[in-house]
């Protein structure tokens, strides 16, 4: 049977493709090539590891998680391209088309479609996996997990669902297939990350609900148990993390708000607030409560696609687990970023299984507006990949300066890291193995000759020179415009009065002297250099422009008599 064909299918496949495209660039304009946060750790720190180790390093704990499916990407990202971002952040935006693929095959096997209706749809998917709304997920090169468990859950579930299909349609052999291929996505999704432990269970409970044969069930149970087993070997209890059954016990009321917030965060993301997101978080649950019970009543009845109650059963699973985790981290924590790739998953699951399921041509109008109004509501979020983060990426730059120069500064590189002493273990390993941005051959800091003989002069000033929490080893700031070429260098290099090198830095900082002087263009301007003081006479500032040449600022600056550590 067709679906009802409805005008504007043209429209909200542009608004899919604008999404996609926008998300894409946005990606592309906040890249950063350096390690942030648990990249240090979990995947510099594991890359070293599994070089010695390879088996223990790719199933160890990661606070909760087994990151297996992540560690198989975060690998040849720093083997083949230095850790920085490369393989990792285009694994997120596969995983995220691989997942809206799985949406969009998913529908067109439960309904007939016309052309139209297949592009409305397809910019409907469009829209709800690639919305801006999950920037952590996009930008941040270890979140790659966040994708692969909600991907290899979907899959987990429609298989199943063809695995149910194949035994009245192609025989058991090819049931046998399908069941096979739906637990190996199950156990693919519990080693993506902690939250993927529940598909198998609720595969379960769609298997009785596909009435399969007590062998198959037990088949089910068997792998299961093996997982969990497997998974929970030698696991420990992470002390950043509350107790599961503490947080219920102890504050419902708080748990039941998160999972509401996590739930109905998209909403918040659309300028409809707090109160957006609670009454949207309690519309996926009431929606959610009344089709389970629907299913139970009617099992008679073949309800099209349960794969996608199913996956927006287990986001909900997973919202009550992260509640129970993370409670202890504040109900707000619920908003992040980072999970409404899940309450995003969820809202599309649940507004197509509505309109695949409806009977009457009134239903289908009604679920296909709701659809619209959903989808126009996350898209309206998509202003925010406009955004410019440029003060994040050069603090992170300037971070990344600093460990180059072992300035082990807590307020400088927490930026990138916020546990100096075992963010310094790692930076020196690193260092020591030539990794990342201390390899031989990293391209991201400039590391200038000996010796420079600029040719020409650039626009700007050396505005203070301070002493470090290193021993001999000084911090520089400034602006600097290349006012031949109408550009900011991105690097800046530090020499003594003979024009011997003392050390270099990074440019990206916001200068409103350079903005007043030379135009919007010098905004962002600003510089942070780091360098060895010089046995006598001032500092100069070079920049290097076209064909390696260096344009040199007139002034220079004399050397405090005395730097106290820590000026700012």
């Amino acid at each position: 049977m067709k679906t009802t064909r409805f005008s504007g299918s043209h429209f909200l496949f542009a608004l899919g493709v604008f999404t996609f495209a926008t998300t894409l660039y946005a990606v592309w304009r906040h890249y950063s090539p350096l390690p942030f946060g648990d990249q240090w750790d979990g995947t510099i720190g594991f890359y070293m590891r599994a070089v010695q180790h390879p088996w223990q390093a790719f199933f160890e704990q990661h606070n909760e998680h087994r990151l297996v499916i992540s560690r198989l990407v975060f690998f040849p990202d720093v083997r083949y391209f230095g850790g920085r971002n490369v393989i990792s952040l285009t694994a997120n935006l596969v995983f995220a088309a691989l997942l809206a693929l799985t949406f969009f095959h998913i529908v067109t096997r439960s309904a007939t479609l016309d052309r139209n209706s297949k592009l409305g749809l397809a910019g409907v998917i469009l829209v709800f996996t690639f919305s801006w709304i999950q920037q952590e997920n996009f930008t941040w090169g270890f979140q790659s997990q966040w994708f692969a468990v909600y991907l290899f859950a979907l899959l987990a579930f429609h298989l199943l669902d063809l695995a149910a299909q194949a035994r009245t349609i192609e025989g058991h052999a090819k049931s046998r297939v399908w069941l096979t291929l739906a637990l190996v996505s199950g156990i693919a999704a519990a080693f993506s990350m902690s939250s993927g432990v529940l598909v198998l269970p609720v595969v379960l409970v769609q298997a009785i609900y596909r009435r399969f044969r007590p062998r198959a069930l037990l088949l089910i149970v068997v792998v299961t148990l093996l997982v969990w087993v497997g998974y929970f070997f030698d696991w420990q209890k992470p002390a950043s993390s509350g107790g599961l059954l503490a947080g219920l016990r102890e504050h419902p009321f708080d748990a039941l708000r998160y999972v509401l917030l996590y739930l109905g965060a998209p909403a918040r993301s659309a300028r409809l607030g707090l109160p957006g997101a609670y009454v949207a978080g309690a519309l996926v649950i009431l929606t959610l409560a009344v089709y389970c019970i629907k299913v139970m009543q009617y099992r008679t009845q073949n309800m099209r696609a349960v794969s996608l109650l199913a996956f927006a059963l287990f986001v909900s699973g997973n919202a009550l687990i992260t509640a129970c985790g993370r409670l202890w981290f504040g109900v707000e924590t619920a908003l992040s970023s980072r999970y409404t790739t899940a309450s995003t998953g969820a809202w599309l699951a649940l507004v197509i299984f509505t309109a695949l399921n409806r009977k009457s041509i009134k239903q289908r109008q009604l679920a296909l507006a709701v659809i619209i109004f959903a989808t126009l509501l996350v898209a309206s979020a998509q202003r925010f990949a406009f955004r410019s983060d440029r003060d994040i990426a050069y603090a992170r730059l300037v971070a990344g300066l600093s460990l180059r120069a072992h300035v082990y500064d807590p307020e400088i590189t927490g930026a990138v890291y916020p546990f100096p002493e075992r963010l310094v273990e790692i930076a020196k390993a690193a260092e020591d193995g030539k990794l990342s941005i201390f390899a031989p051959d990293q391209p991201d800091y400039l590391v200038p000759p000996k010796r420079i003989d600029s040719t020409s002069f650039c626009d700007g000033a050396i505005d203070g020179v301070f002493a470090t929490t290193t021993p001999g080893t000084y911090r520089a700031t400034g602006w600097l415009y290349d006012t031949n070429g109408r550009r900011t260098p991105e690097y800046v290099a530090v020499t003594d009065d003979g024009g011997t090198t003392l050390g270099s830095g990074v440019t990206g900082g916001e200068s409103d002297v350079a903005r007043s002087r030379d135009g919007a263009h010098a905004r962002f301007s600003g510089w942070t250099a780091f360098f060895k003081a010089p046995t006598r006479g001032d500092i100069h500032i070079a920049a290097q422009i076209a064909n390696g040449s260096y344009c040199a600022v007139k002034t220079a600056k004399a050397m405090p008599a005395s730097a106290s550590v820590g000026t700012r």
